[in-house]
């Protein structure tokens, strides 16, 4: 075939003229994980927040009528409405629901503060950690809410997080999460500079890393970001958004960073339906401030 030649039924020249790929990008893009399912405690999340939002559109509603109305089975509603119920999110008298007295916080005009701040406080306190919420946002990691305590220390930042995702739990989880192309921006942008001795520094090695167990796996660093810390991360499990919860332990309670992980996994449905309630969203604006919320318990 001529040089520039048309292929057969006229799709243009066999030849491109865009740069050529190196291979060992070319083979870390194939072997790329297919997109995942939201985990499960993401749909659980969901469909609460359909609940909700059924029940403060009427004047009063039966389980019957929900599940109807939400496409869910009776049993599956009656569960996420006692759960719901104990979030103090859902009132029901004589077999009719109401809102709740935590939904009032919802049409507050400062709702993002009160009641995400009390999901994240209460998650502080039943897992002895800092608590982070994090976003990916303009190309950039974003920590968008945190809480921690003189008893919950929270991560010594120094070196900034936006430059420091190949290191860090948050950033692994937010880059876990992201496309081939995304990554390769990113990292291109943020080299992957070794912070501690454990810092993974060459991409195919932290890709690989990072699709181990899929893009809602637990993703941890173990000394990789500082000496002094040690975390883990999980995706919060949005569709079409790029968000996770984290938890940071001091270097010396490191032995309980599983435990913590397991527990953080367990109760993440209820913070999940938190940031759903108060930021539909789920990204921030650029100018958005980070909201740290820093107490003690006895203060709550």
């Amino acid at each position: 075939m001529p040089d520039g030649a048309a292929e057969p039924g006229g799709r243009g020249p066999w030849w491109s003229a865009n740069a050529l790929r190196p291979a060992v990008l070319t083979d870390i893009a194939r072997s790329r994980p297919l997109p995942a399912p939201s985990p499960a405690h993401a749909q659980a999340a969901q469909r609460a927040r359909d609940l909700l939002q059924r029940i403060s559109a009427a004047d009063g509603i039966t389980t019957r009528t929900l599940a109807l109305r939400c496409a869910m089975s009776i049993t599956s509603t009656a569960w996420l409405l006692h759960w719901l119920r104990g979030q103090n999110l859902v009132e029901t008298v004589a077999g009719i629901h109401r809102p709740g007295p935590v939904m009032a916080f919802v049409s507050r005009p400062d709702r993002h503060g009160p009641l995400l701040e009390q999901a994240l406080t209460a998650l502080r306190d039943q897992l002895g950690a800092a608590v982070y919420i994090s976003a990916y946002a303009d190309g950039d990691v974003r920590v968008l809410a945190s809480v921690h305590s003189p008893t919950a220390p929270p991560v010594d930042e120094w070196v900034a997080f936006r430059d420091a995702a190949h290191a860090s739990a948050v950033g692994k989880s937010l880059l876990a999460q992201l496309d081939f192309e995304s990554r390769m921006d990113h990292l291109a942008r943020h080299p992957s500079i070794p912070l501690t001795e454990r810092t993974i520094t060459s991409t195919r090695a932290l890709i690989d890393s990072l699709d181990g167990h899929g893009p809602h796996a637990a993703q941890f660093d173990l000394l990789e970001y500082s000496h002094r810390e040690v975390c883990v991360a999980y995706s919060l499990g949005l569709p079409g958004r790029t968000s996770c919860v984290a938890l940071s332990l001091p270097a010396d309670r490191s032995h309980r960073l599983i435990d913590a992980a397991r527990s953080l996994s367990e109760r993440a449905t209820g913070l999940l339906l938190a940031h759903l309630l108060t930021d539909d969203s789920g990204v921030p604006a650029t100018d958005t401030p980070t909201s740290t919320f820093s107490s003690t318990p006895a203060e709550r």
